[in-house]
C-alpha cells in the first residue's frame, strides 16, 4: 500500500487512545475492513510530550496528526504491511 491510499482509505478512522510507556502515546483504530488495525505513535521525548494536548474524548486521525509521527498498519495475522515516519 502506498501512503496516498493508506491516507485515503483510512486517514479519517478514529484513533483510540490505547496506551502510554516511556514518552510516547499509543492511539489505534478499530479493526479495519481487511482485518487489519492501524496504529500510531506519537512523542518520543521528554520535550515533545510536554508540549502535547491529549483528548480521550475526541479520537483523532491519520490525517489530523500524523505529519511528522510514526504510523502503522498491521494484517490479521500482525504482519507489518505499512508504515509512515521513523520509529519511535
Amino acid at each position: 500500500m502506498t501512503d496516498d491510499e493508506v491516507f485515503e482509505s483510512y486517514g479519517d478512522e478514529p484513533l483510540n487512545f490505547s496506551h502510554y510507556y516511556n514518552f510516547v502515546f499509543v492511539f489505534k483504530s478499530a479493526p479495519l475492513d481487511n482485518g487489519g488495525q492501524l496504529f500510531l505513535k506519537l512523542g518520543g521525548t521528554m520535550e515533545k510530550v510536554s508540549a502535547m494536548v491529549v483528548d480521550i474524548e475526541e479520537p483523532p486521525t491519520l490525517n489530523e496528526i500524523a505529519d511528522n509521527d510514526y504510523a502503522f498498519i498491521k494484517d490479521d495475522q500482525k504482519k507489518l504491511i505499512w508504515e509512515h515516519g521513523e520509529p519511535i
